[in-house]
């Protein structure tokens, strides 16, 4: 490593993990063994069956990808990897012929760390054994699915790898020996005792052992040494807080969820309230080969939106590593909304700084960025039309033109700005740039009012979008009220549900004659099923019309199914039923767009019924 080159790699090797556990002397002793290696676009790295690798290659620029080249000259895709992660340990580690292929897919920048230095750390650092074990075991899953058994990593074979990641519970990668300390501990003895442990974080606790607090590296810097606290102040003084818990039972999923909800690091695992455990994003990182937390960090710092869309590659690549593991359909569909609803914020205000910088000024009053449809229901899969729509405060006759236009013009950029990121625009125009979808509070409870007096096929299909209303954005409590008038509207005539629960009938279970699949009789998609359509659609309108009977402004189809069989509207075994089934085809229809996605193909939502197997 030169001289020159040093400082840059350094800097950027210290955010990869599990580099970024080692101590300033091993990181830089790691670096400056390391080499610098381009690879141009197609070129393959490491050959299938080829000579085990002799280094371990970090990303720096572009992306690689991980392959099964089969007989008949296709291949399995088995990973992607981009910047901050890594290839080549699986080569490593097992030190045999290379189980898999690794072509880069863009230009490609790497630092290599040789072979021997690279094993060397795997040997004195758990976090290092941990992580890529279980990036071995990750491959090796991918292995057996694509080509027959696979061999075996630490005695597991490919069968239990599928089963311990696919189930795998917080207990079995959390890190039970949980530095702790008393609120009355001086920062001075807190931050010695970190550095003797060689950790950095530790958990604030009552002496009934109940976690209060947290203290960690970042707090020491940016709550002590930044504002000149004395070391002998109290961590109660400057830990973190609330503490968010798990306990060991929760699915690894779970903590993903949380940390990514919480935008935190650190979950403390628990049970009877006292402190058993903590488990990190590093820890999660190595099952999932990148993580969701660090992924909202890169949203929260872009700064224009082409690093947004670069950062939307990153989310895909999380989403699809977690789906491919495994995961109940409420936990992924939460995870997906999540970094969705991030993204959209994010990109609000990108739009309202660039119209600001520009001379476009800030909105003129306050607004609501209110998501729809499947959006609205915290549904959307990997990728699925905008569904979206504006409400901004009322304003005096004279002053709306002006002040419509404006957010119109905003509209417009956000939807084109949610293009670019992968979202399609709305083929029936259901997205805040149409001027029929940016209203004022009082212009929204007043179509609302008309629809529901005027129960026509077009306003129960647009019921149908509109209801399932949520704010992702929100200036005001106008989502609060709309949701209020529109109770209120239900309840002073009945008769529209009527007709939304006729109009639910329309798109039936997809089962003829002696229970035999119905499916397409023609066209593109002839002799297949359409899982959106015929699957979900009957659940979630049901579920609709149900919720909205009892005034509920709960728009989740699994939380309104709950809500209606407590209610006793439907019987609990049907309840369940309804919940298992949308949860089943909701990740079978996942699986077909990640198979479309690998296949370069535009995803859809069918299926043909002679690919599933039987208990499909």
């Amino acid at each position: 490593m030169t001289e020159t080159a040093f400082p840059r790699v350094l800097d950027f090797v210290r955010k990869v993990a599990p580099f970024d556990t080692l101590t300033p002397e091993e990181l830089s002793a790691a670096v400056e063994a390391m080499e610098i290696a381009y690879f141009p676009r197609g070129q393959v790295i490491i050959e299938m069956g080829g000579e085990p690798a002799q280094f371990l290659y970090i990303i720096q620029a572009g992306s690689a990808k991980v392959s099964l080249p089969q007989k008949d000259g296709q291949e399995l895709l088995v990973d992607q990897r981009g910047e901050g992660e890594v290839f080549g340990a699986v080569s490593l580690l097992q030190g045999s012929r290379a189980l898999f292929q690794v072509t880069s897919r863009e230009d490609l920048i790497c630092y290599l760390l040789p072979a021997e230095v690279f094993r060397e750390l795997v040997a004195r650092h758990e976090s290092f054994e941990r992580h890529f074990r279980f990036g071995l075991a990750r491959n090796l899953q991918a292995l057996s699915r694509g080509a027959g058994p696979a061999p075996s990593a630490g005695g597991l074979d490919g069968a239990g790898l599928e089963a311990s990641l696919v189930q795998s519970r917080v207990a079995e990668v959390m890190a039970r020996d949980v530095l702790t300390c008393l609120p009355a501990t001086t920062v001075k003895a807190a931050a010695h005792r970190m550095m003797m442990r060689q950790v950095g974080s530790m958990v604030v606790v009552e002496e009934s052992g109940h976690p209060i607090g947290i203290l960690t590296d970042t707090d020491l810097r940016s709550r002590v040494l930044a504002f000149g606290r004395s070391p002998d102040s109290p961590v109660l003084e400057i830990m973190s807080q609330p503490v968010h818990t798990l306990t060991p039972d929760n699915h690894a999923f779970e903590a993903l969820l949380a940390m990514s909800t919480h935008g935190v690091h650190h979950l403390v695992i628990t049970e009877a309230e006292r402190v058993v455990g903590m488990i990190s994003d590093h820890d999660l990182r190595g099952l999932t080969g990148s993580s969701p937390v660090t992924v909202v960090r890169d949203i929260e710092k872009v700064a224009n939106l082409e690093d947004l869309v670069r950062v939307r590659h990153k989310i895909d690549r999380v989403l699809e590593m977690l789906l491919k593991l495994g995961g109940s359909a409420p936990t992924m569909l939460a995870l997906v909304t999540e970094f969705n609803d991030r993204l959209t914020i994010k990109l609000l205000e990108l739009i309202e700084a660039e119209l600001e910088h520009t001379g476009g000024g800030r909105p003129p009053v306050p607004y609501v960025w209110m998501a729809l449809g499947s959006e609205g229901r915290r549904e959307q899969t990997l990728r699925t039309d905008q569904d979206n729509a504006i409400i901004f405060a009322n304003v005096p006759p004279e002053r709306m033109e002006g002040i419509k236009n404006w957010f119109l013009g905003f509209a417009e950029r956000v939807v084109d700005g949610l293009e670019r990121c992968g979202f399609p625009r709305c083929q029936g125009e259901v997205m805040a740039n149409n001027p029929n979808w940016c209203q004022t509070e009082q212009q929204w409870q007043q179509t609302f009012l008309r629809w529901i007096g005027n129960p026509e096929p077009a306003t129960l299909r647009l019921a149908t979008i509109f209801f399932d209303f949520r704010g992702i954005y929100a200036e005001a409590d106008f989502i609060e009220n709309l949701h209020g008038k529109l109770k209120e509207y239900l309840e002073g005539n009945r008769l529209f549900l009527r007709y939304m629960a006729k109009n639910a009938l329309y798109n039936r279970p997809p089962l003829g004659f002696l229970r035999q699949f119905v499916v397409e009789k023609s066209g593109e998609h002839k002799n297949k099923l359409n899982l959106k359509l015929s699957g979900l659609t009957p659940i979630v309108d049901a579920a609709r019309v149900m919720a909205l009977d009892l005034g509920s402004t709960e728009t989740n189809t699994l939380e309104r199914l709950q809500l209606i069989t407590r209610a006793g509207l439907i019987k609990p075994a049907m309840g369940a039923d309804l919940r298992e089934a949308f949860s089943f085809i909701t990740l079978l229809r996942i699986g077909q767009h990640l198979k479309a996605r690998a296949q370069g193909e535009m995803p859809d939502n069918f299926v043909d019924p002679a690919d599933l197997n039987n208990l499909q």
